[in-house]
C-alpha cells in the first residue's frame, strides 16, 4: 500500500515538471510588447478610423501594443506636450504624433525625441532657415501624403471639369498654424493661378466657431474648396440640409460621410488620403527604432485617391473604401 503511495505521489510530481517545462517552452520564445502612444487630434472622430485600422493591422504583425489615447481638441505645443508627459509617466517606449498647431511644436518634439522615438504622421513640423524657406526637421521623420500633391489635384481637378474664368472662389483650410494647412493651400493656389478665377476669402478652422458659421459671414461664391475632413464634413451637410442652389464643393476628406456628400452630389470632386497605409506604415517605421537603437526612421510619403460619383462603386475603390470602416 506504502509503495502505490509512493509511486502515485511520484508520478504526480514527474506530472507537474513536465508541465512547468511545456509551459517555459511557450512562453520563453515570446518577446515583451513593446508600448508605443498614438496622439492625434479628436481620436475618436470618423476621420481616424482608416488610419487606426492600419495601426492594428501593423502592430500585430510586430507585436506592438499601442496606446491610442482618447482626445478632444490639441490646440498648442503644450497641450500636447502635457499628453506626451503623462504617457512618459506610464512608461510608453515611442510615440506617433500628430503635430499640434504652432510654431514652437517643432522645439517640443526634439526635447521629447531626445527620450523616446517620435514619429509624426498627418502634417511635418515647418522650420524657418536661414535662406527663410520652410523644410522639415530631419530628427523628425513623417509618414503622410504629400500635403502640396492632394491641395494641387483638388484644384487642378476643379480646373480640368469647370471653366472657372472670372469664377468666385472661396477656401476653407483647417488649423492656420499647421504644415498641412499651409501646403494644401498652396497647392490649390497653384493649381488656380493663371485660371481667371477670383479668390474672394481663404478663412480656416478654428475650436472657438463653427466653420459653417464663419462661413455664412463671407461673400457670395461660385465654387468652395474645403481642405479638411471635419470641415468638408460641416459644410456639405449644412447644404445637403438646405433647398436651392450652392456653390460648387471641391474638398479633401478621410471619412465615409465625405464620400456619402459626394455619392449625393453634394461634393463634386474628393480628395481621399489612404489613412490605413499612413497607419500601416507608421507602425512599420517605429518598429524598426524599437527594433534597433541605431536604425534612422525615414520620412514616407502615402497614397490619396481622386474621386468623383461615378468611381465609388468600382471595385478599387471599393476595396479602398472598405478601409475606412
Amino acid at each position: 500500500m506504502k509503495r502505490t503511495k509512493m509511486t502515485f505521489l511520484l508520478s504526480e510530481i514527474c506530472l507537474f515538471i513536465l508541465l512547468l517545462l511545456c509551459m517555459h517552452l511557450i512562453f520563453s520564445g515570446e518577446k515583451p510588447q513593446k508600448r508605443v502612444a498614438v496622439i492625434v487630434e479628436k481620436s475618436g472622430d470618423e476621420k481616424w478610423d482608416s488610419f487606426i485600422n492600419g495601426l492594428k493591422q501593423a502592430a500585430g504583425i510586430r507585436n506592438i501594443h499601442l496606446i491610442i489615447c482618447n482626445t478632444d481638441e490639441i490646440e498648442d505645443a503644450q497641450e500636447e506636450k502635457s499628453l506626451i508627459c503623462e504617457q512618459l509617466d506610464n512608461q510608453v517606449d515611442a510615440f506617433i504624433v500628430q503635430a499640434a498647431p504652432g510654431e514652437d511644436t517643432g522645439a517640443m518634439l526634439r526635447e521629447i525625441r531626445s527620450q523616446k522615438p517620435v514619429l509624426l504622421v498627418a502634417n511635418g513640423v515647418p522650420k524657418e532657415p536661414e535662406n527663410g524657406k520652410r523644410t522639415q526637421h530631419p530628427e523628425l521623420p513623417a509618414v503622410m501624403p504629400d500635403n502640396y500633391g492632394m491641395g494641387y489635384t483638388l484644384g487642378e481637378d476643379l480646373r480640368s471639369r469647370e471653366n472657372i474664368q472670372g469664377k468666385r472662389i472661396g477656401i476653407v483650410g483647417g488649423l492656420a498654424e499647421t504644415e498641412c494647412s499651409r501646403e494644401r493651400a498652396k497647392g490649390v493656389l497653384d493649381a488656380l493661378s493663371g485660371t481667371g478665377c477670383e479668390i474672394r476669402f481663404h478663412i480656416h478652422t478654428t475650436y472657438d466657431m463653427a466653420i459653417t458659421e464663419k462661413l455664412r459671414k463671407e461673400k457670395a461664391v461660385d465654387y468652395l474648396i474645403v481642405l479638411e475632413t471635419s470641415a468638408l464634413e460641416q459644410i456639405a451637410g449644412m447644404y445637403a440640409q438646405e433647398n436651392g442652389n450652392h456653390p460648387g464643393i471641391y474638398g479633401i476628406g478621410n471619412s465615409i460621410k465625405c464620400v456619402y456628400y459626394l455619392d449625393e452630389a453634394v461634393v463634386e470632386g474628393l480628395v481621399a488620403a489612404d489613412g490605413y497605409d499612413m497607419g500601416y506604415q507608421s507602425v512599420l517605421e517605429i518598429s524598426g527604432a524599437l527594433k534597433n537603437q541605431l536604425y534612422i526612421m525615414k520620412n514616407r510619403e502615402t497614397a490619396y485617391r481622386l474621386l468623383h460619383k461615378e468611381d465609388i462603386f468600382r471595385e478599387e475603390v471599393q476595396q479602398f473604401l472598405h478601409t475606412y470602416d
